[in-house]
């Protein structure tokens, strides 16, 4: 499909490039009770129309029919989309007020209902078409199943064929099981190391890998590639950004941007109900933001996914919340680098 879609009541200007398999976004929720010192996220980030500038994409593949387990991770971009309504663009815990940063709803990604292949090669296609636009805004991937990532970052490295690219994975699974039944989402990683882009075993660093959840075959494999695995357990032994310290520097060696990928499960059960395969032995949520606060600071990322939650699954809305506001921490930390520091707020004093 065109992103000139027709829908009953929109009307969107012709792109500046033809993307293929790309739909406009399936649903907008406005809210209109907003106070005017508060701007919610729902309100702020706006479906884009292929015309004004952007400084962020967001690009939203509902696709999870390549799932090991049963999952309804392709609901998550509309459940986000709903759950935008609670969340505002200042956050306290880093005095950020984002509201100058223009984020927009690129649209969502079209994939067959019954060809897993053609919706792997579907993806690929439409997002490395995002990729190449010409405006040149920083990409937000949202799944969808963790079988998405392969695609994405074969787009990346498609859009930019000069670049050596470093990785770092956010997961409590090492996602490099072998391929006897096609690609899953638990092959990404094996997927991008054998798929001949310009990404070096050398330069993947896991974060957050959970106890009983893998086949010592796999922590072995990912060394045999060169990688980098950083556990739940030693991450909190470690702390957070000694983790993500080393995860740059060495996603970072050698490379020329690093692309990030964020499954939800990562995080401790408790804090994720709403996705297929967590355990008890995960990290926090306030570990994942300040890792996702600090990277999107880093100059060398140059894209993300968020991937794996499960609406079908979730509990009073637990994981969808917690989902929201790691992409909005990254964004927070985003718009420093964008900005050079200024956190958005004014400094003038409030008056009793």
């Amino acid at each position: 499909m065109k992103a000139t879609q027709e829908i009953p009541g929109y009307v969107r200007p012709r792109p500046a490039r033809e993307i293929p398999h790309l739909m406009v976004p399936e649903k907008k929720k406005i809210s209109h009770w907003n106070d005017r010192h508060e701007l919610r996220v729902n309100n702020w980030m706006e479906p884009w129309d292929f015309a004004s500038p952007l400084d962020v994409g967001i690009i939203n593949v509902p696709f999870s029919k390549t799932s090991i387990l049963p999952n309804g991770a392709y609901a998550a971009p509309n459940a986000l989309r709903d759950a935008w309504a609670i969340f505002t663009t200042f956050t306290p815990d880093y005095d950020v007020d984002m509201s100058a940063l223009r984020v927009r709803d690129i649209g969502d990604v079209s994939t067959p209902i019954v060809d897993l292949y053609q919706g792997l090669r579907n993806i690929q296609e439409c997002l490395q078409a995002c990729f190449m636009q010409p405006e040149g805004f920083f990409p937000v991937v949202i799944g969808g199943d963790h079988a998405i990532t392969a695609p994405a970052v074969r787009a990346y490295c498609g859009a930019h064929p000069d670049q050596q690219v470093g990785l770092i994975h956010f997961d409590a699974h090492n996602d490099v099981r072998v391929m006897d039944h096609g690609p899953t989402n638990g092959t990404p990683i094996r997927g991008i190391l054998e798929s001949g882009v310009r990404v070096n075993g050398s330069n993947l660093v896991q974060v957050g890998i959970h106890g009983f959840m893998n086949a010592s075959y796999y922590k072995r494999w990912v060394e045999g590639q060169g990688g980098t695995i950083y556990t739940a357990r030693q991450i909190r032994q470690r702390g957070i950004e000694k983790t993500i310290a080393s995860a740059l520097e060495i996603a970072g060696r050698g490379t020329d941007a690093i692309y990030v990928t964020v499954d939800i499960d990562v995080l401790e059960v408790g804090y994720a109900p709403g996705t297929a395969a967590a355990t008890a032995d995960g990290l926090a949520p306030a570990d994942l933001f300040e890792a996702l606060f600090i990277l999107g600071q880093n100059p060398k990322v140059a894209a993300i996914d968020f991937v794996e939650l499960d609406p079908t699954r979730d509990v009073a809305e637990i994981t969808t919340r917690t989902f929201g506001s790691a992409i909005l921490t990254f964004l927070a930390g985003l718009f420093l680098r964008q900005h050079n520091g200024w956190r958005g707020y004014d400094p003038e004093p409030i008056r009793s």
